[in-house]
């Protein structure tokens, strides 16, 4: 297998265990601009959900990978999802299902429909949970997830950041009432705000941008989620629920091409970026 190549610390019965994915797709567009959910928007002519389950086929099918998949989208979309899946001929999507009002509960859905796969995953099975949106994961990255997936019980793609990041103190209501107030009449058509005050400067060398694939043994990413609705905690990403729980995130470093489509600068960055690899 050729996949054996990577690593010798791991017996291959254990890399080939099944592997499933949890892929969040509901994003409605809004800071993108647009009325379509930007899961469809086309880049280089393909939705961008296509992109990112073709990039899964790709890994499936160069390794000989058993996936299992749950793609979660918003109710309006979930014939338009099951369409693009048979169009672009997904075998391992095996249930889509509708997703929450916010990413968290969206996850959380496509979690609870793991258990109802024709093959439920068993407590030490690597589950990834990946954005829909982030369409161009490359497969170096997919192949460092799975292999750190069999180590560590949580760990998630990221980078080293790269930019000086600086922690603010929020100018109050007041001052923004004032700065507002401040304005000749003739300019309230432009919203102006107290600018923010620099609190303090973070320590770029212990600063990491967070990605996915986030990767879960299937018993701690019950667990977490479990004691996530028990205790009411609430965060827009998967580890966090984790630490939150006290349970050790493995930083895995990876491309800072894998980038997530949010912006219309995005979608120029992932042509541009699509452009280069072919």
């Amino acid at each position: 297998m050729q996949i054996k190549k990577f690593t010798d610390s791991h017996s291959l019965s254990e890399l080939v265990r099944p592997i499933y994915i949890v892929i969040p797709a509901a994003g409605l567009g809004l800071r993108m601009g647009i009325s379509d959910s930007k899961q469809f928007l086309k880049i280089q002519g393909v939705p961008v959900l296509a992109h990112t389950l073709l990039a899964f086929a790709k890994w499936k099918t160069e390794y000989n990978l058993k996936l299992h998949a749950v793609l979660v989208t918003n109710q309006e979309n979930l014939e338009r999802a099951k369409e693009l899946v048979d169009e672009y001929q997904i075998d391992f999507v095996e249930k889509i299902v509708e997703g929450g009002a916010t990413r968290q509960e969206s996850v959380s859905a496509g979690i609870a429909a793991l258990a109802s796969l024709p093959r439920a995953p068993e407590a030490n099975d690597q589950v990834f949970i990946h954005d829909g949106a982030r369409c161009l994961i490359d497969q170096s990255t997919l192949t460092k997830l799975f292999l750190a997936g069999a180590r560590y019980d949580v760990c998630v793609a990221a980078t080293p950041c790269k930019n000086t990041i600086k922690a603010i103190v929020k100018p109050s209501v007041a001052e923004n009432a004032a700065a507002s107030g401040s304005i000749n009449s003739d300019m309230t058509e432009n919203a102006v705000t107290e600018a923010p005050i620099v609190d303090h400067t973070l320590e770029r060398d212990t600063l990491y941008e967070v990605q996915t694939p986030q990767v879960f043994r299937y018993r701690v990413l019950l667990e977490v989620n479990k004691k996530a609705k028990e205790m009411g905690i609430v965060a827009t990403d998967d580890t966090a629920l984790a630490e939150a729980c006290g349970i050790p995130v493995h930083l895995i470093t990876c491309s800072y091409g894998n980038i997530k489509i949010t912006t219309p600068e995005d979608v120029a960055l992932a042509e541009f970026i699509l452009s280069q690899q072919s």
